[in-house]
């Protein structure tokens, strides 16, 4: 019998800790600078998982439902596919719950700096090249472990499919006058 009795805390969406990190090295006229941002010990429903890996109906599903369980003896982490899921194969379970700790690069820019007068009217500047979001180390399967739909707490830590900060690449110039 699967009563209450049977439930458990699976854990938090609030991490047990946070934070962000900056580091700047320098040599002659070069620079890079580097932001990373990280979480570490929150928990994510991912709710994109559940209807992607459900096979409960005719809609597209991902492909790791070519793991299902098809026949006795196969080991397997995706149960066997039902139409109309009968026997709850894809109710809310920890098998939606993932670790959503991360690494992150936020920002990374190299740049070269001078100030020797050029044109006539140019003191000096800065020409730099900038990357935005390009790299995030972490476990959980979504498309990014950050992420929020709204400051309820109930919704907090479940993940409907919200697009990521987008990777961008700027490259700039400073001109001094």
């Amino acid at each position: 019998i699967i009563n209450d009795n049977d439930r458990q805390v699976l854990g938090s969406a609030i991490p047990d800790f946070f934070g962000s990190f900056f580091t700047r090295l320098e040599w002659r006229n070069w620079a890079l600078d580097l932001t990373f941002a990280y979480s570490h010990g929150n928990k994510a429903y991912n709710a994109v998982r559940r209807l992607t890996e459900s096979g409960k109906d005719f809609s597209n599903q991902s492909t790791a439902v070519m793991r299902r369980w098809s026949m006795e003896g196969q080991v397997t982490d995706i149960p066997r596919v039902s139409y109309g899921d009968k026997v709850g194969n894809n109710d809310f379970s920890d098998r939606w719950i993932e670790d959503a700790s991360y690494v992150k690069l936020r920002d990374i820019t190299v740049s070269y700096t001078w100030d020797k007068p050029f044109l006539s009217f140019f003191q000096g500047g800065t020409i730099y090249v900038t990357g935005e979001n390009l790299l995030t180390a972490t476990k959980y399967l979504g498309l990014d472990p950050e992420f929020s739909y709204s400051n309820s707490t109930v919704l907090q830590g479940v993940d409907y499919g919200k697009v990521g900060a987008p990777r961008s690449v700027k490259l700039g110039v400073n001109l001094k006058f």
